[in-house]
């Protein structure tokens, strides 16, 4: 079972009429703040790709960087009993990437997905793309399309350490 690339991520993207161009880095942006530095954009700028297993069915919640999934509002929106984050074993399974490296899009299979309202702040948002050194821009309309994701309200603010 070979991992995806970014190979299939410019694959979508083009299939969809958008020649977007794949910002590529030689440090890693394998999380929000690194990408959010490698950018030199804001942290709320960076999109989080973030799986979830919703009594034990995967879902994937796009989240703003400086944001955190409210688990309790997810789950009540859901209409489940647990939810909880999904392992790296299951990330890769379902989407064909490693964490760290999760787009939005071009998944190994299909995966419900739900676009957090955190992210409409922005102008531009920038998503993985499918390697833990690459992200490409896009904007909240067009993720919410290319997605076709449900857009929800499930965000907290991130605690301070």
């Amino acid at each position: 079972m070979k991992d995806f690339g970014d190979k299939e991520v410019r694959q979508f993207l083009a299939a969809h009429g958008l020649e977007k161009q794949i910002h590529s880095f030689s440090e890693s942006t394998e999380n929000a703040y690194l990408a959010a530095e490698a950018l030199g954009v804001e942290l709320g700028q960076i999109v989080k790709s973030v799986v979830f297993l919703a009594d034990g069915k995967t879902l994937l919640v796009l989240m703003s960087g400086d944001m955190n999934v409210d688990t309790k509002k997810l789950k009540k929106l859901l209409g489940v009993r647990k939810v909880r984050m999904a392992d790296a074993k299951t990330v890769a399974a379902v989407t064909g990437y490693p964490v760290g490296a999760v787009p939005p899009v071009a998944h190994r299979q299909s995966i419900p997905t739900y676009l957090d309202e955190s992210l409409r702040r922005f102008l531009n948002i920038y998503p993985a793309a499918g390697t833990t050194q690459n992200m490409f821009c896009t904007t909240f309309e067009e993720l919410s399309r290319l997605t076709a994701a449900e857009v929800i309200d499930v965000s907290a603010p991130k605690r301070k350490h």
